[in-house]
């Protein structure tokens, strides 16, 4: 089967593709300005390369026989679930911290942004493209103004003698820094002489750890704190 290829410097082809790179690009801008693994090039080639496949798969429905079944959706499909494994190289996990999910989000969305562009509908790709830019710039001081409640986790290694004691002190120190106990494990090692015990804590959003390990680094019969 033959296919021409004179539709290549076709101005709209030419139209998408370039769209597809300002597009893509003004997101991963924003991305790159915060250091994000997936950045500036990284959302074009995204979604640059969905346009393209869009565009090569209608192309070729142009000049197949018209009996042959061929669905260039499929393609879209195809582009949307694959691009799954790209954003997955994104998520990072520090412990109880979770980063990466915003520029995952965004590496689907270019990739369905090239989607949209490669189909023609411009409308559509300039107003999510608008859209998504305000989310990214100004929410982020919308979620300053929100009140966030943080985990993290903290380690205290205690004499065993007077635990009990020792135990309620450390207490009554997180609790007066506005940290919040959620759970509680303890390891007790009686060769050494000493009980670890293990807190998940919750607290707001600007409540800084370093007053807080301060303090129960103080405390007679602490060994040692670390989150």
């Amino acid at each position: 089967m033959d296919i021409e290829f004179n539709w290549l410097v076709d101005s709209s082809v030419l139209l998408r593709l370039i769209l597809a790179v300002l597009l893509g690009g003004v997101v991963g801008m924003e991305r790159e300005m915060h250091g994000r693994p997936a950045g500036f090039r990284t959302h074009i080639v995204v979604c640059l390369g969905a346009a393209m496949m869009i565009i090569g798969s209608e192309a070729y429905q142009d000049h197949i026989n018209p009996e042959t079944v061929f669905d260039p959706n499929r393609m879209a499909a195809g582009i949307i679930t694959g691009i799954g494994f790209l954003g997955a190289g994104a998520i990072m996990r520090e412990e109880n911290v979770v980063r990466g999910l915003t520029t995952a989000g965004c590496i689907w969305f270019v990739a369905g942004l090239g989607i949209v562009i490669g189909k023609g509908l411009f409308p559509l790709a300039l107003w999510g493209t608008l859209l998504v830019f305000v989310m990214l710039v100004f929410f982020r001081y919308v979620e300053s103004w929100m009140s966030v409640e943080n985990y993290g986790e903290l380690s205290v290694l205690l004499n065993l003698e007077n635990f009990e004691t020792i135990k309620d002190r450390c207490t009554g120190i997180i609790h007066d820094n506005q940290f919040h106990i959620q759970e509680t494990h303890y390891r007790v090692n009686r060769v050494q002489n000493e009980v670890q015990i293990d807190y998940v804590l919750t607290y707001s959003k600007g409540n800084e750890k370093e007053g807080l390990l301060k303090a129960l680094s103080r405390l007679e019969g602490v060994r040692e704190v670390s989150v």
